[in-house]
């Protein structure tokens, strides 16, 4: 399995390498720039200026090859809206809304998701199981957006139970995490009450459950040691990508709820053209889900010791 690792992360480099060439490409051929608005808009000299101060009146493979050998020293870059500020400062200052949102929202989903799939399997055709289908059903067919303005019309306008936008930044203050950890949370939740409700029914038509209750082993032990544990590697397929979407794709909830994370910051740098912040978000994301899926094809091995790695 180390040298199934080492080559994983290896391979690593070159995903990297092709993501950030493309993204600097595309990036640098779409219509507009980081100076056509705000105090430079309306002055060519300023403008022009500004874009000489950052070099980006350089041939484009100039500019690249400066990026790569400023990013292969940890350097991201300066921010080109916000002057005086790098990109490296904005991570700083951001990072830690993004990764405890995520955090939570994948406990939510692991609760939730799991929890209701492996209730819904084993009362199949209870009320029980007809509420989780509901949720599912509900949670995968209703956008972030929608689902964030219902919570937020029903809970902070007219309960007042929850802010409706902001973030809590200490632990003590919960409140302001409750409504986007659901938004963010819900979607993935759906599909992985689905896909475990599906797993945990199909393990337990498996002769070596039927074998295990002739046994007499009691329902308990059954669930809890043969049939959720052969029942999880479907799961832990799709918990991959799912939980590198909740630490990377919380764009539209940290826009919604005003919350200052490195979603909002992608999101206001995509409409400003801020180059450096783009491909910067970009790789770092990238490099998230790529470690995800990896820890995903370790885990394989720790629940089905039958898989080999070559």
């Amino acid at each position: 399995m180390t040298g199934y690792i080492i080559r994983r992360v290896l391979w690593l480099i070159p995903i990297l390498w092709a993501i950030s060439l493309i993204t600097f490409v595309l990036m640098h051929n779409v219509e507009g720039g980081p100076f056509e608005a705000g105090e430079s808009k309306g002055s060519t000299a300023a403008r022009q200026a500004l874009i000489a101060k950052y070099n980006l009146d350089e041939p484009i493979y100039i500019q690249y090859l400066t990026y790569t050998a400023n990013l292969l020293q940890g350097d991201f870059g300066p921010d080109l809206v916000h002057q005086g500020t790098s990109v490296n400062d904005i991570f700083a200052s951001n990072w830690k809304p993004t990764v405890t949102l995520g955090i939570l929202s994948t406990l939510y989903v692991l609760v939730v998701g799991i929890g209701l799939g492996i209730l819904a399997a084993v009362r199949k055709n209870s009320i029980l199981d007809y509420l989780s289908v509901g949720f599912a059903t509900f949670g995968a067919s209703t956008p972030n957006f929608v689902l964030g303005i219902i919570l937020v019309s029903i809970f902070a306008v007219e309960l007042k139970w929850f802010p409706a936008i902001g973030w809590s930044s200490g632990w003590t203050d919960w409140k302001p995490v409750i409504l986007p950890v659901i938004v963010l949370g819900s979607l993935p939740a759906a599909y992985v009450a689905r896909l475990t409700r599906a797993s945990v029914l199909e393990a337990m038509d498996q002769d070596y459950v039927r074998t295990a209750r002739a046994k007499g082993l009691r329902e308990q032990v059954i669930v809890y040691r043969h049939i959720i544990k052969n029942a999880a590697i479907p799961v832990l397929t799709l918990l991959g990508p799912i939980i590198a979407t909740l630490i990377t794709g919380s764009f539209v909830v940290e826009f919604f709820f005003a919350i200052p994370g490195i979603g909002r910051s992608y999101v206001q740098a995509v409409l400003a053209r801020d180059y450096p912040l783009i491909m910067a978000t970009t790789l770092i994301y990238a490099l998230v889900i790529a470690l995800a899926n990896l820890v995903v094809d370790i885990a394989y091995g720790v629940m089905d010791p039958r898989i080999k790695y070559s």
